[in-house]
């Protein structure tokens, strides 16, 4: 299966004008393994619809019905759709047709990161199916119901009875899900209910360019890192408190030492993130370029700002590089997403941020860098952070060292 970069990459060639036999070629995939992808992916939106203040349908024939009458039925039983003559050849798509700003007519579009979420979502499909006959699975439950009910868990079970299970402990739970067996989500020791995901308030404009993150894709950040294995890395992501507040969390890792540090921010707009990138350019000077060397954020939108600027204004100097993780893999940067339990110990889900000063979050993150940590063979954060930067770069970041006594890890 194709991942999100070569899709992208696919989406780039097209962008060249490469021909079908080319861009299959380069991507050692069949013309006709293209040609799917493209026309099974294809957003339609329509630019005009028909209504009393247009007088004709987007018919074939429009041009010829012109000359014997002066407005459309509303049903017509010679009404054909027209579609743009450049659609019917490759890449059927409208996303770099030179009259595209100018074009009132239906247009198809094609975006990347939806043609990788559809493509997930069918593999995904293909696998949800039952692998053992209904006998089978009966003669599975009856078996594994008096344990359940004795408040077993799936995976001891698993380790002890393991030529019993003839499916994993995850598939077992989702065929537990599905009511493919009279066990109840209920029954189980532990069994956790994932609520909703909010949907963001902000929405990335539909003339977004995807182009934009090409280079820059999680495989890039693989590649340069692999290259540049002394290179300091920044892990990015944002926290939120409760919907109904704007203000959120933007957060910053730093790979290698696991310290970590936030800043307030008073929306998710790109530019509230560009601004903060901005001022600690200020604020470090010489010492930013070494910090934050590497920058790896997801793709949400209020990341959409960080290539422009973690480059130089007045010079143009690339100042940090910056990356993307896959769509849809937090594991990704899943070192920054596993150091939030910390801040959580201070302010659980489900409570706000608007009480907080950047003074308080300081504070926090002082005592979380200061608590040792098994992975680093029990020492802190800050003591590893030491060892490749000046201490005078803690004090611009508002960072201090705390006493383990005085540690205390709530608010």
């Amino acid at each position: 299966m194709l991942g999100y970069d070569e899709i992208l990459t696919i989406y780039k060639y097209i962008s060249l004008n490469f021909t079908a036999s080319q861009i299959a070629l380069k991507m050692h995939i069949s013309p006709s393994t293209l040609y799917r992808m493209i026309m099974t992916n294809v957003e339609i939106k329509k630019q005009v619809k028909f209504s009393l203040g247009y007088r004709y349908h987007e018919c074939k024939f429009m041009a010829e019905c012109r000359k014997t009458i002066e407005r459309c039925p509303m049903e017509c039983e010679r009404f054909e759709k027209y579609l743009c003559d450049k659609l019917h050849r490759f890449p059927f798509i409208c996303d770099f047709c030179e009259s595209r700003s100018m074009c009132g007519k239906e247009r198809h579009t094609w975006n990347p990161v939806l043609v990788y979420q559809n493509r997930l979502e069918r593999l995904k499909n293909t696998r949800s199916h039952l692998s053992l006959s209904k006998a089978k699975i009966d003669a599975f439950n009856n078996w594994l119901s008096p344990f359940i009910k004795r408040n077993c868990s799936i995976e001891v079970l698993r380790s002890r009875f393991p030529e019993a299970f003839p499916v994993s402990p995850s598939t077992v739970r989702r065929w537990i899900d599905r009511g493919h067996m009279t066990i109840r989500r209920i029954d189980l020791l532990r069994a956790v209910t994932f609520k909703a995901k909010k949907a963001y308030a902000l929405r990335r404009p539909s003339n977004a360019d995807p182009l934009l993150k090409y280079g820059h894709t999680y495989q890039h950040f693989l590649d340069y890192v692999k290259a540049h294995p002394e290179a300091s890395v920044i892990e990015m992501d944002t926290v939120h408190g409760l919907a109904s507040e704007d203000e959120k969390l933007l957060t910053f890792y730093h790979r290698q030492s696991h310290l970590q540090f936030a800043v307030l921010i008073p929306d998710l707009r790109p530019s509230s993130v560009a601004r903060v990138i901005r001022t600690f350019q200020k604020t470090l000077g010489d010492l930013y370029s070494s910090l934050f060397d590497v920058i790896l954020a997801d793709n949400g939108i209020e990341f959409d700002e960080l290539i422009p600027a973690s480059v130089d204004p007045d010079t143009g100097e690339i100042l940090s590089h910056v990356f993307y993780t896959r769509p849809y893999r937090c594991g990704d940067k899943g070192g920054c997403e596993r150091n939030h339990e910390f801040f959580r110990y201070f302010v659980p889900k489900g409570h706000g941020l608007s009480e907080l000063m950047q003074k308080d979050i300081d504070f926090m993150f002082s005592m979380i860098n200061s608590y040792p940590r098994e992975s680093l063979s029990w020492k802190t954060p800050i003591d590893v952070f030491k060892q490749y930067f000046p201490r005078d770069i803690l004090e611009l970041l508002s960072l201090r060292k705390v006493p383990l006594e005085d540690i205390t890890l709530k608010r």
